[in-house]
């Protein structure tokens, strides 16, 4: 059985580290399953399948990656403010409308960071959340992954960019930082 413990410490760490620790707390618990991964509104739950991370959908295929895109759906739904939803509605459509999963496609169009972003706009959010993320793990690659993609998803990414850092909040100090 696949355990994704060192994983999550790993990304709750990182999440601290930008300031984003509360979203990461408001979580429940994090545990294998064996449907599709998923984060659950009602019980604060995210399940991760390890049958995911070989599914060519994601922008990146990565455990850690995947966990990060399960925790978007968590940013968004605690920092999204109905203002912020509108102001994104030009570049990532209604976020708050039925969720009616269109088909897969093929190839991810320039717009989007993922196929999995073109499924929903909730997706393409969330995607486009663990994209920015991701960049403090592999720049590189997000630098390559980015290479073609139109204007849109550049905007999409730095409108996202910005919900981070407006929503980071500074971590708190231990006595023995502040040298007491």
């Amino acid at each position: 059985m696949v355990t994704f413990g060192r994983t999550i410490a790993h990304v709750r760490r990182y999440f601290e580290a930008r300031g984003l620790a509360h979203v990461f707390a408001a979580i429940r618990r994090i545990s294998v399953v064996h449907t599709e991964s998923y984060h659950n509104e009602d019980t604060l739950c995210i399940g991760l399948n390890p049958a995911d991370l070989r599914k060519p959908y994601a922008a990146f295929h990565n455990a850690a990656y995947l966990l990060i895109h399960e925790l978007g759906h968590e940013f968004a739904l605690v920092s999204l403010t109905k203002a912020d939803k509108r102001a994104l509605l030009p570049l990532f459509g209604d976020y708050d409308k039925p969720y009616r999963r269109a088909r897969r496609p093929r190839q991810a169009g320039a717009d989007f960071v993922s196929r999995y972003a073109m499924v929903h706009p909730v997706e393409d959010f969330t995607e486009t959340f663990a994209v920015c993320l991701w960049k403090g793990f592999d720049a590189d690659a997000v630098r390559e992954l980015m290479q073609g993609k139109s204007r849109t998803c550049r905007g999409k990414l730095a409108a996202v960019e910005r919900l981070i850092r407006r929503e980071a909040r500074p971590a708190a100090r231990s006595i023995r930082q502040s040298g007491q």
